[in-house]
């Protein structure tokens, strides 16, 4: 038996995210396919409160991070990490997360994606190398432009 207290430990949210992310649907965000790959859900797909919920679990169990010096929490989980923008406490429904992302730690993962979109070859061995590079540019907190 596990000592812990599951209440200062991730494993029964861990558990819960597993099954979350198994069950909604994640699209490749295409417009992001020569910089920043990634995939997606949106709180419409599903039932509301287990992405509110989902949400929560990147909250509580999430590492403030840097990207393009902007901090947001990312949920790692099983070779991937989890993040949304917006503030879920805002009353303003404008300001709430309608999306959750996330992205494999090795972005170069997304090859087969890139590959259906036309790229191909040397072309696909470079854009996979581009990845990389402003991966860790943006986690150096660099300027967006540059």
């Amino acid at each position: 038996m596990n000592s812990l207290d599951p209440v200062t430990t991730p494993e029964p949210d861990l558990a819960w995210f597993r099954t979350f992310v198994a069950a909604w649907p994640w699209r490749f965000a295409k417009t992001y396919v020569e910089s920043y790959p990634h995939e997606y859900t949106l709180e419409r797909q599903g039932d509301p409160a287990d992405f509110q919920r989902a949400l929560r679990c990147i909250e509580r169990w999430g590492v403030v991070e840097s990207f393009w010096g902007d901090e947001r929490k990312y949920f790692y989980v099983d070779d991937r990490k989890y993040w949304f923008m917006g503030n879920p406490a805002s009353e303003k429904p404008e300001d709430q997360p309608t999306l959750i992302n996330r992205t494999w730690l090795d972005v170069t993962r997304y090859r087969e994606e890139a590959a259906k979109l036309g790229f191909e070859g040397e072309r696909l061995d470079r854009l996979a190398e581009r990845w990389k590079m402003l991966l860790e540019k943006a986690r150096l907190g660099g300027k967006k432009g540059a």
